[in-house]
């Protein structure tokens, strides 16, 4: 990339693009471009957290979540993927810490409920595992339902 000036707009545009093409380190230094010029944007830090998980560095994506977090601490996005961070490292606790802020932020979020599943499995607590993850199902089944008929494709589950 040459040293063009472009907006922060363009720039976390341009990022985005560079995460799909797997490009992580260009998508990472316009991130940090952004920072630098907005150290207070919680959409880089979002973004570059997200990028560094593609990358497996998961310290640095926790350390840009929290960042975010402590900016703004309404987006159970953020605390789900910071909990994916955790999980990752085998940080048990911590993850589940984590996926609950997201579920008590949004119950209806199945990732959360996914996460949860992920560290009970873990700790050898199965049944508590199959309920996250049943519960995980059905409201992504409910919210794939919900956006196919918001499309206007009527859907009938015939086990219903």
């Amino acid at each position: 990339m040459t040293n063009e000036e472009i907006t922060m707009a363009e720039a976390l545009d341009k990022a985005k693009v560079a995460l799909i093409r797997e490009e992580y380190d260009e998508a990472i230094e316009l991130l940090s471009n952004v920072l630098k010029e907005d150290p207070r944007n919680e959409l880089a830090y979002f973004t570059r957290g997200a990028t560094y998980l593609k990358k497996n560095e998961q310290e640095k994506a926790r350390e840009d979540f929290s960042t975010y977090i402590s900016l703004n601490q309404s987006n159970p996005k953020v605390y789900f993927s910071r909990g994916s961070s955790y999980l990752a490292d085998g940080m048990n606790s911590e993850a589940m810490e984590d996926f609950n802020r997201a579920l008590e932020l949004n119950q209806f979020y199945p990732n959360a409920y996914f996460g949860r599943s992920e560290v009970f499995s873990r700790l050898g607590e199965d049944e508590q595992a199959a309920e996250d993850r049943a519960a995980g199902e059905k409201i992504q089944k409910k919210l794939s339902q919900a956006y196919m008929e918001s499309q206007g494709v009527m859907f009938q589950d015939p086990a219903e």
